[in-house]
């Protein structure tokens, strides 16, 4: 018999909340790009799943359970595809100098481990300017940056990522389980797919909405469903209505959690938690799409699935997972020729 278990939101409803963890984020405003890195205390076991067609990513492969290395050094989130890996190196320098890494044998040498993914957000106005160049310099001011609070929306990496044709950007959300079981994510919308039913102000995420952190998104719009009508056709809240060229979207997110699972398991975690883009964004993992959903874990909490159900625990990554995409799209602020959720449910009112 599977006990009751009560299920409420982290105290500061961040990936935060999973002790180890902190979240930097730096902008380039003229260019409207960005990057977001997870700082942590100490080393954590992670593991990786990549579902889209196009990803932009680095020490994606290494993560994988057949692979040596269990434990990396912090996550780099970025904007500008294949330019923006290079904040990646950035990270990788200033860990070294803390003596952070994997150690080599008995040689005092340590080499850090830091998985980068990252969005495709050039433009026609930014790609010029764009080089790798840039994405070291905001790397190091996120390094400089990182804290255990931090802002929603159009922040980081998420300051030019777009969902569907709404403005997207960076979402986290936590999840506790019981009194001691914490599960964390964030992530960073830029998707082909939509975020919003056709026809109304909901977010597909609305359904699994904690404490109104999304602004009480079902509750306040849901009149907007007595002239629902279910739509195949979802072209024109999608990027599919501008033709969408292969790397220009992505949704890559980090799921975290103090439970002690292996690699194998952080693997099989990631890949089950792939569901939960799927209830927020419409259509998900596309071939245009690089998505990446990489897991970790500070080992602090024994797992034994007498306490809980596996699969359970994916459920609730899950559903962590979806609540943070909502919350990157509701907190998004409107840009110049780009439209933010709020403003159109505003609008509407």
């Amino acid at each position: 018999m599977i006990k009751k278990v009560n299920i409420t939101i982290g105290k500061k409803n961040l990936i935060s909340d999973v002790e180890g963890i902190e979240v930097g984020n730096a902008e380039n405003t003229d260019l409207h790009t960005g990057v977001t890195f997870l700082k942590f205390n100490d080393k954590f076991r992670a593991s990786a799943y990549s579902f889209g067609g196009a990803p932009a990513s680095c020490e994606i492969e290494l993560l994988q359970p057949k692979n040596t290395v269990e434990f990396i050094d912090g996550v780099s989130l970025s904007g500008g595809s294949v330019f923006g890996l290079a904040a990646g190196s950035e990270y990788v320098d200033t860990l070294k100098l803390e003596n952070r890494g994997f150690k080599i044998n008995d040689t005092g040498q340590s080499i850090p481990i830091v998985p980068c993914a990252g969005i495709y957000d050039i433009t026609e106005q930014n790609y010029s300017n764009i080089s790798s160049s840039i994405y070291k310099k905001l790397a190091h001011e996120a390094y400089l940056n990182s804290n255990k609070d931090f802002l929603l929306g159009n922040s980081g990496a998420g300051i030019g990522a777009v969902a569907g044709i709404h403005k997207g950007g960076l979402g986290s959300a936590s999840s506790k389980i019981g009194n001691d079981v914490i599960i964390g994510a964030i992530t960073i919308v830029n998707s082909v797919g939509s975020t919003v039913i056709p026809g109304t102000g909901l977010l597909y995420s609305s359904m699994y909405e904690f404490d109104g952190e999304m602004g009480n998104n079902l509750s306040e719009n849901f009149r907007d469903f007595e002239h629902y009508q279910y739509q195949p056709n979802i072209i024109e809240t999608t990027k599919f209505h501008k033709e969408p060229k292969e790397r220009q979207n992505t949704t890559i997110s980090v799921i975290a959690t103090n439970l002690d699972l292996s690699k194998l398991e952080l693997y099989k975690l990631a890949k089950m938690s792939t569901s939960g883009l799927s209830r927020a964004i419409r259509p998900a993992g596309t071939s245009l799409d690089g998505d990446i959903v990489i897991t970790i874990s500070n080992c602090q909490r024994n797992y034994n699935e007498k306490d809980y159900n596996f699969s359970f625990i994916c459920s609730v990554a899950s559903d962590t997972l979806t609540r943070a995409i909502g919350r990157a799209v509701y907190n998004a602020k409107s840009t110049k020729g780009l439209k933010a959720i709020k403003d159109i449910i505003a609008k509407k009112e």
